[in-house]
């Protein structure tokens, strides 16, 4: 790789993306559907994992992944000081 910067923000949408897409908004399920169900179950089979959670933002997966790891008031929450200020608020 010649080129050092990482492209941020950059997407590869297939045309399979869109057409799941566009599926999902045109059935009676925008959220927690059977596609979500689908999903987890796909995420949780590529990491050999019993269970996966889908959720609105990373944010949001912050605040699980400090509950999973058993984190609560008082505790201490190392992070990088180069990132967003989700990752120090969600401890």
């Amino acid at each position: 790789m010649n080129n050092p910067y990482i492209p941020y923000g950059r997407q590869t949408i297939s045309q399979q993306d869109i057409d799941a897409v566009v599926e999902v908004l045109q059935s009676d399920w925008l959220t927690q559907g059977p596609a979500i169900a689908k999903f987890e179950q796909c995420v949780a089979d590529y990491c050999g994992a019993t269970y996966a959670v889908a959720v609105s933002s990373a944010t949001a997966a912050l605040h699980i992944a400090c509950l999973a790891a058993g984190l609560g008031k008082g505790d201490i929450l190392w992070t990088s000081p180069n990132t967003f200020v989700a990752s120090a608020n969600c401890g």
